[in-house]
């Protein structure tokens, strides 16, 4: 009776089951262990249904971690002005905690699928405006250059962090506020020196 149930089920009942299945999978075996066999055992059905419902390997992880990533952007990006940095990127590291085969997806979306990847990206660009808090397309290319270097810090500590068995919370959240707050004089100053040194390499080698 069961396995007739299961029959009866809808198309979109059916993708559900199968996407809940999936993130079972991702949470348990992380992306190491994901395939669409694995996923069809998991969910126990055909191995032939999560392709035929999804069509490929990348489809169903695309559909699996777009919930997980809309929430990454609320905890990063949202606008309850009430909420400190402190209590923002505590829920985001909790969020990760919860689940940190979300982090692999989101450092390897270029590999998984484009659509994903652009998803990442327009959440990195978001945080890249809130850190100077002026558009994309108005900010400069030394800007752009500190932005996508700050957000590269916060990812790679937040890796290191996953990695590390999720310990010393408090530190980590002090270290992506200070990525994200520290002055960015600095790199101004680093890349006038570079380009003054340039400039004067340039202004020898056409005298040579």
């Amino acid at each position: 009776m069961a396995s007739l149930a299961k029959k009866r089920l809808s198309p979109d009942k059916r993708k559900a089951e199968i996407i809940d299945a999936s993130i079972r999978l991702l949470s348990r075996e992380g992306l190491d262990g994901y395939s669409l066999e694995a996923v069809a055992r998991e969910a126990r059905v055909a191995m032939t249904l999560p392709r035929h419902y999804f069509g490929g390997y990348r489809e169903l992880l695309k559909a699996s971690t777009e919930s997980l990533l809309s929430d990454v952007e609320r905890t990063l990006l949202g606008h309850e002005k009430s909420m400190s940095l402190v209590v923002r990127f505590s829920s985001y590291l909790e969020l990760l905690y919860r689940n940190p085969w979300g982090h692999e997806v989101w450092m390897k979306s270029y590999e998984i699928h484009p659509d994903l990847h652009m998803t990442v990206n327009a959440v990195r660009m978001s945080m890249a405006q809130s850190i100077y808090r002026k558009k994309w397309d108005e900010m400069d290319v030394r800007e752009k250059i500190d932005a996508r270097g700050r957000i590269g810090y916060i990812e790679t500590i937040v890796s290191e962090w996953l990695i590390n068995k999720r310990s010393d919370r408090e530190i980590i959240v002090g270290l992506i506020i200070e990525a994200i707050t520290q002055p960015k004089a600095r790199l101004t100053t680093y890349l006038d020196s570079r380009a003054n040194q340039n400039s004067v390499v340039q202004q020898e080698m056409a005298y040579e």
